[in-house]
């Protein structure tokens, strides 16, 4: 029984999924952190998914990543000792959202990002938009009137109006929306990991 699991997880993995190393739960790459184990045995977090080792990927949540490290479950799965930075958590959550902002900068540099109520709504109903951010303190009906049709647009609200206006080239913005392309996509995998983390840890 045992060898079939591995042999089950194994063709996940090849098909984009991962297994916790907290959990065991079998998820989504979308859905996880990667870590490795630098060569001074150091615990990093791979925002890029590209260093090299053995990935030690884990549930993108906050609090099980607080849990891994309070109950060492880190030194079990690198079995053995390895150090973990005291802002393990806090790095963890700058990266992926230095990471985000960044692919934003790269967007709107690539001629991919609107912004703006009007040119968002014009965006959305072309129905090239993929991902669209809010400030995270945006007035509740300019949400309804500009959101309500776009179920099927992932919309994040992690951004600060200062942040998303930094990206635009202003002192504040509310609405941004990305068009379809490679940076798109790259940015709503990155989205998704960040509104996962943060929202365990507000609700935590």
């Amino acid at each position: 029984m045992q060898t079939k699991n591995r042999h089950s997880h194994k063709r996940a993995a090849d098909n984009g999924y991962k297994v916790c190393f907290a959990t065991k739960n079998l998820l989504r790459r979308e859905e996880m952190l990667r870590f490795v184990i630098s060569p001074d045995k150091e615990v990093v977090f791979d925002v890029f998914e590209k260093l090299p080792g053995a990935g030690l990927w884990l549930t993108a949540d906050q609090q099980l990543l607080k849990m891994a490290i309070e109950k060492k479950l880190f030194y079990k799965a690198a079995k053995g000792t390895v150090k973990i930075p005291d802002n393990l958590e806090e790095l963890t959550y700058q990266q992926l959202k230095n990471r985000c902002l960044s692919l934003l900068g790269l967007a709107r540099k690539a001629g991919f990002l609107v912004f703006g109520f009007e040119g968002v709504k014009k965006a959305i109903g072309t129905m090239d938009t993929i991902i669209a951010f809010e400030a995270n303190d945006a007035a509740e009906n300019g949400k309804n009137k500009l959101y309500k049709s776009t179920e099927k647009i992932p919309i994040f609200s992690f951004l600060t109006r200062e942040e998303l206006g930094q990206i635009t080239g202003q002192d504040s913005q509310v609405h941004v929306a990305i068009l379809k392309s490679s940076i798109a996509q790259e940015l709503l995998k990155i989205a998704t990991k960040l509104n996962l983390y943060i929202h365990h840890l507000t609700r935590g």
